[in-house]
């Protein structure tokens, strides 16, 4: 056997071994480009869901404003002219009773717990986590309602100015938060409403 022949031998070789080195290569690029184009539109479709979250959220305070406010003028309006003989349990229908706040988290929850996380604008993370942060005081304070209306407080024919009391403070408490929050809310959603829906709109062109 030739010097000439192993030399061929070997370049053939070496020449089928680099073309299948070549298209293993170009199939784990191609597999990686097409993981990363799903776990983009995974992770667009989140930020898509976490941003209809807060919207409907922010409608969720709209309404807690509004109806807490006339709430509040009824249950003081009921103190005016409160009898001595019947407890705020009698009374509740009178100032139709407690609005609890209900603030959606599970988008939320979903997203921020993915490894999507790390495929979204980080400044979208850092704010929602800030808006969903300040959500849990009402659910504390949905609690305190709760606790509240099995309280003898609530039940009891004599303390029923102590009750209105507590139940003025609370409603107070959640306009307050209310007010406060909703501009948070508003911002949140004219900057990445935006987006998303530029972010759409490529989506269709392409």
């Amino acid at each position: 056997m030739s010097l000439d022949f192993l030399t061929g031998e070997w370049r053939r070789l070496l020449v089928d071994t680099l073309v299948v080195l070549i298209g293993v290569l170009a199939a784990l690029v191609l597999n990686n480009i097409r993981e990363d184009i799903a776990a983009e539109r995974a992770a667009r479709g989140a930020t898509s869901r976490l941003v209809q979250e807060v919207a409907q959220n922010a409608q969720e305070l709209r309404n807690t404003r509004e109806v807490v406010g006339r709430r509040i003028s009824k249950l003081r309006k009921l103190r005016e002219e409160l009898p001595a003989d019947r407890s705020l349990k009698d009374l509740m229908g009178q100032f139709h009773g407690y609005w609890v706040v209900e603030l959606s988290a599970s988008s939320w929850e979903y997203l921020s717990r993915s490894a999507l996380a790390n495929s979204v604008d980080p400044n979208l993370l850092q704010e929602a986590f800030a808006l969903y942060k300040a959500n849990r005081r009402f659910d504390q304070l949905n609690g305190q309602i709760q606790g509240f209306v099995y309280s003898e407080a609530f039940v009891s024919p004599g303390k029923a100015a102590t009750a209105v009391d507590i139940s003025e403070a609370i409603m107070w408490q959640q306009l307050r938060w209310s007010k406060e929050l909703l501009p948070q809310y508003e911002q949140f959603l004219e900057r990445y409403s935006r987006q998303e829906e530029k972010a759409g709109a490529e989506v269709a062109v392409k």
